[in-house]
């Protein structure tokens, strides 16, 4: 149950990219946010009721993918390093959860793209 209740903290805003191109190159960018709760939703143009610890945001014209998250605290600051891990794997893997947080099988994921 608590790993259902994390993965539901963490979806809020998650991007989904298209398909890549050949070479497979996409930019990242990591945005510090010091309340991702209201950047993310002001990036959705929605209210969220679940607490939102980052969102990313794919921008398809320029393959770049936004994840607007908090810094770490210390290097063992694990809530934070799985938000950046959560939010990376969007921007590589499109939308790979469904609404409940699980993430779908690989066949799934290849149909979504």
């Amino acid at each position: 149950m608590p790993r259902i209740l994390l993965a539901a903290l963490l979806l809020g805003g998650c991007a989904a990219p298209p398909p890549l191109q050949q070479d497979g190159r996409v930019e990242v960018v990591w945005m510090r946010v010091d309340d991702p709760q209201r950047v993310c939703q002001g990036l959705a143009g929605r209210t969220e009721f679940l607490s939102i610890a980052g969102c990313s945001r794919w921008s398809a014209g320029q393959r770049r993918c936004e994840i607007y998250a908090p810094a770490p605290r210390t290097e063992q600051d694990l809530q934070r390093f799985a938000t950046l891990g959560h939010e990376l794997m969007h921007c590589f893997e499109g939308s790979w959860h469904d609404r409940w947080g699980r993430m779908h099988d690989a066949k799934t994921r290849q149909a979504m793209k």
